[in-house]
């Protein structure tokens, strides 16, 4: 999954600068990071559920990236939802870490993603190093200025904007705005332009930007219905009371 270490080391790679000793002791464990969902505009119904989303960071000569996120996307007064931070399956993570060094895109399969439908609940937690994380999903007709003038977001449907914050134990790394700009549906699933950009100090805090596209991929194998509203459910006990 996405992690400190390959996105910096990514960041690093491209901007050619010096880096300096980093202390090597294991650092203790930090809780979750809070997070928290802001919405607006109308939104797809088909969003709550669980997805896979795949970034393929673009890389010169043709090469590339991967770095897949897990999200659980819920449906309470508002659409919630929470990045989840694992390691994917034994297989599916070999195959990722192969195209990565091979600096390849690594496409998960309608298998890989039936693997990690399965082992979903099971998967080993791991420690991002971030203390929070606001997540913004936002349709077109809730667009600010930001999204409605810059060429990736522009003709997106709709998008997630998340911005991480870093415990200071994993310096360089200080905040990173991870864009997913939703151009289409795709693969049942969507998608579309992933932008993410790293404020990182090395040796003084400079943001970094990567940017190339994303797959939306679908794990829990369908969209649930949508929620119904008080009425509807009022509706649905009188009629289950008329059937006794």
């Amino acid at each position: 999954m996405r992690t400190v270490g390959s996105l910096i080391a990514i960041v690093v790679a491209l901007a050619s600068l010096p880096v300096g000793a980093t202390d090597t002791t294991e650092p203790q464990p930090l809780p979750p990071p809070e997070q928290h969902t802001v919405v607006r505009g109308t939104l797809p119904q088909d969003l709550p559920g669980r997805w896979m989303a795949v970034g393929w960071i673009e890389l010169p000569d043709g090469k590339a990236r991967t770095t897949p996120t897990l999200w659980e996307i819920k449906q309470d007064d508002q659409l919630v939802l929470t990045v989840r931070f694992a390691a994917l399956p034994p297989a599916q993570q070999k195959a990722l870490d192969d195209a990565n060094t091979a600096e390849q895109r690594w496409r998960p399969s309608p298998v890989d993603i039936a693997q990690l439908a399965a082992a979903w609940d099971a998967l080993p937690l791991s420690d991002p190093r971030l203390v929070s994380i606001q997540n913004e999903i936002i349709a077109r007709d809730g667009f600010d200025q930001s999204f409605s003038s810059d060429a990736k977001t522009r003709e997106a449907a709709w998008a997630v904007r998340q911005a991480e914050q870093y415990h200071p134990s994993a310096a360089p790394a200080i905040k990173t705005i991870n864009v997913y700009a939703v151009l289409e549906a795709r693969e049942g699933g969507y998608f579309g332009n992933f932008t993410t950009a790293t404020i990182a100090a090395v040796p003084l805090p400079i943001p970094i930007t990567l940017s190339g596209t994303f797959q939306l991929y679908r794990v829990d194998g369908g969209a649930p219905p949508p929620r119904r509203g008080f009425l509807g459910r009022l509706m649905d006990f009188l009629q289950g009371c008329g059937r006794r």
